[in-house]
């Protein structure tokens, strides 16, 4: 261990010493008992943050503050958070008509997301979906498919608002969150009785139908909706008999309840069940044609009690369960010989407590401990079915050291021990500064990990008509990484926004693959071979403009080589420019947002024949633009219009993603 990673950890170890005063609870308008990774969050205006195009008077309250959870597990105003944190609102969601987590993603500044055969995966700063953790109030989501979480399996009608951190997160959330956090927090009650429905359909046969429903009394309030989903597959490559992209058939239902107590006590629990059905026609080797079809099944429960132990001082208990279960049936016509069907279920279970605690003026603790269990039975692993355990303890303090100008250093530390690889620390150390009432700097520098998954260590896959096989490898390592983050936000008017940060990642013992033997069959297994360092930075600036209209721009820098090759890392662009733009006439009740991403080439490697000799190539840069009209007819219905890639990217090579759709639909709120 070098001598900045021992100083950093005894940084995290020491305990701090007051300097200067910190708001208490009551000043910086946080509820306690709310202050929960999958905490309500009360419908408030919209903050510097984050990028915002619209407010809806209906969802965003701009006398109240927002407030976030995720960068410390624990209630902030967004203003306030050391660790930069940005948040797309439930007005931002409305307002650009998306339909899931994939499409809201898909142009925001410093993300990307990666369409491919297992679905729509999200990249951070340049890494990975497999060190992209996400969450739904504040649970992982379970059904991680070749590294990633499927971003279009998480529907978006009971969704309140999504809190993204860029960065190392691992000092607070344990393996996977190497380069980020991106946590869906759904809404809860807040009418006496009230209810929406929304309705749309369009190209592809795409129809959607949500409806959600409330109640809330004295003390407590539930929740409950629904959605259904279908839409035709597409083909990006007309000439031959396969799809690039599967049909869609699906639905979900969800519930959300809440008991508070005067005495500041609270049960909040939710659940939800979901499934997914999926076809295609694929194309193999000799002509051969394959009809497919998978269907996913997710379940999954929480339940959150509280306890108000003192003024400054909250308790909280949280067990969750989450269940995954895909079926895939590949049948080949006129022919039965590479028929195949498998199965995959995947379980999750938590359990943790945590204390929130203000021991002084200038400081706010959040300590906590949590056991994770994983189970994965898959006909695609060697010995069918893998199982470890993790429990970890993690400790955080936002400590206030001079109030004027505000100085606030975060010192956090998380100790993992799993049952396969042992022992892990992860320690971070976040600083934030407000020089002048105008400027803020954050600074951060923290330690990740990413232990490997069920398939890299079990996979036992062979795929016959293409002629090769993936075996897993026991005997990986977990992946670590040291990453610095640096920004600073200027707010030089009331209506101006400008951000700039950079960052710099740093991976060993990254897991890749490598080819064993050529020849008719080829083998394929996982080893700790690659290093690799990503560095980049982001600008932007936000501006109203006269005639009700906010625009915003953004560019992200990204340069990652593996230090083995000398080669930049496979599909990640180095340029990327993000716009969009919203206007509103409020006496018509016209309103219109369009946003759009232009994306640099990107290197791929492939190795067409199996030789083990890759032939690089560079993709061609893409545009891609979404838009949506709305009108609101009255104060309880809105008809609107959305079409997405207007630009119509995409081939069925590098870029399978939806060509250019269109939309229609109402909205109506009861």
């Amino acid at each position: 261990m070098s001598w900045r990673g021992c100083l950093l950890i005894l940084a995290c170890a020491l305990p701090p010493v007051a300097w200067g005063e910190a708001p208490s609870a009551a000043d910086a308008g946080v509820d306690a008992p709310a202050a929960e990774a999958g905490a309500p969050v009360p419908e408030a205006g919209i903050e510097v943050a984050a990028p915002a195009p619209l407010v809806d008077s209906e969802v965003d309250d701009p006398a109240v503050p927002r407030t976030v959870v995720t960068a410390s597990r624990t209630a902030e105003r967004l203003g306030e958070t050391p660790v930069a944190t940005e948040v797309i609102t439930r007005a931002d969601i409305l307002a650009s008509g998306a339909r899931n987590a994939a499409e809201l993603l898909a142009a925001h500044p410093g993300l990307e997301v990666v369409h491919s055969f297992s679905g729509a995966t999200l990249q951070v700063q340049g890494l990975g979906s497999e060190y992209v953790l996400v969450l739904v109030d504040g649970e992982r989501v379970a059904g991680r498919m070749a590294g990633g979480v499927d971003l279009s399996r998480l529907s978006l009608e009971d969704v309140e608002q999504v809190e993204i951190v860029k960065g190392p997160s691992s000092a607070l959330y344990g393996s996977d969150a190497v380069a980020g956090v991106v946590n869906l927090i759904t809404r809860r009650a807040r009418r006496p009785l009230g209810g929406e429905l929304r309705a749309s359909y369009g190209s592809l046969r795409r129809l959607e139908l949500d409806g959600t429903g409330e109640a809330r009394g004295e003390g407590w309030g539930v929740r409950l909706s629904g959605g259904l989903q279908r839409a035709d597959s597409y083909d990006l490559e007309p000439a031959d008999l396969g799809t690039t992209g599967s049909s869609l058939e699906g639905f979900d239902v969800s519930a959300k309840g809440d008991l508070r107590a005067a005495s500041g006590h609270a049960l909040e629990g939710n659940a939800s069940y979901s499934r997914r059905t999926q076809r295609g026609v694929d194309l193999g080797v000799a002509g051969a044609i394959f009809d497919r079809a998978s269907r996913d099944d997710s379940v999954s429960a929480r339940l959150a009690p509280s306890w108000t132990l003192g003024r400054d001082v909250t308790l909280r208990a949280d067990g969750a369960y989450a269940w995954f279960n895909r079926r895939y049936l590949r049948d080949q016509r006129r022919s039965s010989a590479l028929d195949t069907v498998e199965d995959t279920r995947e379980q999750q279970g938590r359990l943790g407590a945590q204390l929130d605690a203000r021991p002084g003026a200038s400081h706010v603790m959040v300590v906590g401990a949590e056991l994770l269990g994983e189970w994965l039975s898959s006909d695609r692993l060697e010995t069918g079915r893998g199982r470890r355990a993790r429990g970890s303890v993690y400790a955080q303090d936002s400590w206030t050291v001079l109030a004027r100008p505000g100085l606030v250093l975060v010192p956090g530390a998380r100790v993992d021990t799993d049952s396969q690889f042992g022992s892990a620390v992860t320690p971070r150390l976040a600083l934030r500064v407000d020089p002048l009432s105008w400027l803020t700097l954050r600074g951060g520098y923290g330690w990740g990990y990413r232990a490997p998954g069920f398939q890299e260590l079990l996979l036992d896959f062979e795929n016959p008509s293409v002629g090769y096989a993936v075996r897993g490898n026991p005997d990986l390592r977990p992946e670590r990484s040291r990453s610095l983050n640096l920004s600073a936000e200027a707010r030089p008017a009331s209506e101006s926004l400008l951000w700039v940060g950079a960052f710099q990642h740093t991976l060993r013992d990254m897991i890749g693959v490598s080819l064993q033997q050529g020849g008719e069959a080829s083998l394929f297994t996982y080893v700790n071979v690659e290093r690799a360092t990503l560095r980049g930075g982001e600008l932007g600036v936000r501006q109203r403009l006269p005639g009700r209209i906010t625009a915003e721009l953004g560019y992200t820098l990204t340069d990652g080589r593996s230090e083995s090759t000398g080669r930049a890392l496979e599909g990640q662009a180095r340029h990327r420019l993000t716009a969009q733009a919203s206007w509103r006439h409020r006496e018509s009740g016209v309103e219109a947002w369009a946003r759009g991403a232009l994306v640099g080439p990107r290197p791929f490697y492939p190795d067409a024949d199996g030789d083990g000799v890759v032939e690089p190539y560079n993709a061609r840069s893409y545009v891609t633009v979404d838009a949506r009209v709305g009108w609101r007819l009255r104060e309880e219905l809105q008809l609107f219009v959305l079409g997405t890639n207007l630009a119509d990217a995409g081939n069925p090579t590098d870029l399978p993603i939806p060509p250019r759709t269109f939309q229609a639909g109402l909205s109506a709120r009861l």
